[in-house]
């Protein structure tokens, strides 16, 4: 009942069976013996029960737990302190009292970059980095240049707020409660960012030569960074712009293209019972053909320099990596490698043979049982609907408990940043003392919330693989029904996706769990790994070699185990589906079953891999060209490759999607298949469920009276 436990006695039977005796009393193997025969078996168990229960309440529980975290998330953060920027006070632009102040000016920009060109990242990232610089909100950016000295106008003033304006313009701008000069200026992320470069800016900037308060006189090379910002914003506003003014022209076209893109993806799919072996057969004859070209003109022409150059045969490094191609050793030891290589694909080819043949056979047994069930085809849009769902779940909670943190207000000193630490009181009194003002920083955020936060994260790996569990399960408890049927036209359950769907819902939303929580748990690793990669980088100090050598091979590792781990978890998954164990059991006959058969699995697995990345490659390649010609003659559009790139992607997603699909049939049947020639042996009692094609392939046959009788009805 619980995690790893026997959910039945059925399942301790099957434990105790893998460390007895096979059917012909030989011990069992080293990976169990061969399944026995059951003659009450004839597809997915119905008679089931509830599996890993404690798994499944423990989910129930993290679930419940990240809907707490959801709502104290929402009751401490605020998305606006991310959208909007923070003045130096602590008061959020755009908001409360400040809400027709959506802009944030800077005193002097160049207090917080400096000469060097910055990246827009940046600029944008100021509030959140701190700068020294006092801050105001403002309604609006500055239109013109302007210098204190230069004009007597205090309508041109840029303040802090309740600032007393009875004084003159040179003690406001000496007492530091306004800015010495202005820029004109535009908004990119609600930052007034300097835009006006050119003759203008430099006419300004020779009459009136304004100082920034560090001493630095302000020109056009100083706010160099500011041509790159506002060419990068003006750039990206202009392209958007066309770009939704092209997809609002053809959008009907595109969701043709979408439309067009699953029919032909469907019938690509169903096709492939009868092109599949042409296509495995003369792209292997292709690979041979190229290789053996390539042994026999590598020979060629170390032939050719041979009776040129007479002396034997040395081989010597040279720097000039060009002179390879004239020397005789180079031509003679390229021949040997591309010799061997074509030798030993040709063993393999010839040891490989029938299991290749039988891994054909699969996949066009993968394209009827898809013709016979076209739903299950458009089934992945529940769990996709699902995750997108779960998706903006996570990204909005995030953004509450990013936001979630407490103002924090450093001490500014003789204009130089320090770490003495004031309160939101300073900052608003403004007199702190003499030449020492307190400035808002940053948003701190404690211990607690970054726990929060690992919490909420790992709970997004973990619904995320449950989702993608529950669409394997029921798929595959489908695509079962329909091998272990006897007559595949009259015994198929009506509406079997469904039934699965029930099945896996009522009885193993524990098992799924359990899986998915592995899975959670080595990409939590990663992300840390990945974090801690990232930290080590930022910290200013370049990491060791050994560091970067054990995080490359941690890495390295936790990649590879989750995608071990994915691959057990999918047969583990029909497993489950197909007898109702609970997950450690179906797992371990899964993994046994695999080992058993190790070669039928390595070459059905390389095959079907490239049969479905060929059909990918067809489907979007041909829609890509198609779309190409038909939008290029289109005069009324910006950009004609944008509703192509739109299409391509668009039909990359779908074939995606549905040749998924048929991979979960097609391994299905693989699991199914290797059972029932371990089960049955052809004889009266023990018929195959396998096709003809396939028995042919394995040399088998059922009984006569089996045929007879299949045939009769």
């Amino acid at each position: 009942m619980g995690c790893c436990g026997n959910g039945d006695k059925t399942d301790a039977l099957e434990m105790e069976d893998h460390n007895g005796e096979g059917d012909d009393g030989k011990p069992a193997g080293k990976y169990g013996k061969s399944k026995k025969y059951d003659p009450n078996f004839a597809g997915p168990i119905k008679n089931r029960s509830c599996t890993d229960v404690i798994c499944c309440l423990l989910f129930a529980v993290y679930v419940i737990g990240m809907l707490a975290v959801g709502f104290l998330a929402y009751t401490w953060g605020d998305p606006k302190k991310l959208l909007f920027p923070t003045d130096s006070h602590g008061n959020v632009c755009g908001t409360g009292s400040h809400a027709d102040q959506k802009y944030l000016f800077f005193f002097d920009l160049l207090e917080c970059l400096p000469t060097s060109v910055q990246s827009v990242t940046d600029v944008t990232s100021l509030s959140i980095t701190g700068c020294k610089t006092p801050q105001v909100c403002v309604k609006e950016c500055p239109t013109t240049n302007w210098y204190y000295k230069t004009s007597n106008d205090k309508s041109k003033l840029f303040c802090k707020d309740n600032t007393p304006m009875n004084q003159s313009i040179s003690d406001l701008v000496d007492n530091g409660h306004c800015a010495k000069y202005t820029l004109q200026s535009e908004a990119l992320a609600y930052r007034c960012v300097p835009t006006v470069i050119g003759e203008t800016l430099q006419s300004f900037l020779d009459n009136t030569g304004p100082i920034t308060t560090d001493g630095r006189n302000v020109t056009t090379e100083t706010i160099g960074w500011a041509r790159v910002a506002q060419a990068v914003l003006v750039n990206l506003q202009n392209l958007g712009e066309k770009l939704i003014a092209d997809v609002r022209e053809t959008w009907y076209w595109i969701l043709g293209g979408f439309g067009i893109s699953m029919v032909v993806s469907l019938l690509y799919i169903i096709m492939m019972r009868w092109v599949a072996g042409l296509m495995v057969w003369l792209t292997t004859y292709l690979v041979l053909t190229i290789i053996g070209y390539a042994t026999y003109y590598c020979l060629m022409e170390y032939k050719r320099l041979a009776d040129i150059d007479t002396s034997s045969i040395e081989f010597e490094f040279l720097s000039n990596v060009s002179s390879y191609a004239d020397k005789k050793e180079t031509w003679l030891a390229l021949g040997i490698i591309c010799g061997v290589v074509l030798l030993v694909l040709i063993l393999l080819l010839l040891a490989l043979r029938k299991r290749i043949v039988i891994a054909i056979q699969l996949i066009k047994e993968g394209s009827k049982c898809l013709s016979s069930m076209l739903s299950t085809l458009f089934f992945p849009l529940i769990p996709w609907l699902m995750q997108l769902i779960l998706f903006a779940w996570f990204v909005a909670v995030m953004v509450y408990l990013v936001t979630s943190g407490v103002a924090e207000y450093k001490q500014i000193k003789n204009n130089t940043l320090t770490e003495g630490i004031c309160s939101v009181i300073d900052a608003a009194a403004d007199e702190f003392g003499k030449n020492v003002t307190c400035s808002f920083q940053q948003y701190k955020t404690d211990d607690n919330i970054l726990r929060l936060q690992i919490f909420h994260l790992f709970g997004w790996f973990w619904i995320m693989n449950f989702i993608i569990a529950f669409g394997q399960c029921a798929l595959a408890g489908a695509y079962a029904s329909w091998y272990w049927a006897w007559d595949k036209k009259t015994d198929v359950p009506k509406l079997p996706l469904m039934y699965s769907m029930g099945r896996t819902l009522r009885y193993h939303c524990g098992s799924l769990a359990f899986g998915s929580l592995i899975i959670a748990i080595v990409q939590i690793i990663r992300a840390a790994l990945e974090y801690l990669e990232y930290k080590l980088k930022g910290s200013g100090k370049e990491p060791s070699p050994v560091a970067k050598y054990l995080l490359k091979c941690l890495k390295c590792f936790f990649w590879c185990l989750e995608k071990f781990l994915k691959f057990l978890n999918k047969n583990a998954y029909i497993e489950i589906a197909v007898y109702g164990k609970n997950f450690c059991t179906s797992a371990k006959n899964a993994f046994f079953l695999l080992m058993r058969n190790i070669l039928r699995v390595a070459v059905l697995d390389k095959v079907t891999d490239f049969l479905l990345f060929i059909g990918k490659l067809t489907v979007t390649g041909a829609m890509g060209v198609a779309s190409f010609y038909f939008f290029s003659n289109r005069d009324d559009l910006n950009y004609n490759l944008a509703p192509v790139i739109i299409v391509t992607v668009a039909t990359y997603a779908v074939a995606s999607a549905f040749f998924g699909v048929y991979e979960m049939a097609i391994n299905t049947i693989f699991l199914c298949f290797l059972e029932d020639c371990e089960r049955h042996d052809g004889s009266k009692e023990k018929p195959f469920y396998m096709s003809k094609k396939l028995m042919k392939i394995l040399g088998k046959k059922n009984d006569k009276a089996v045929e007879e009788s299949k045939n009769n009805n």
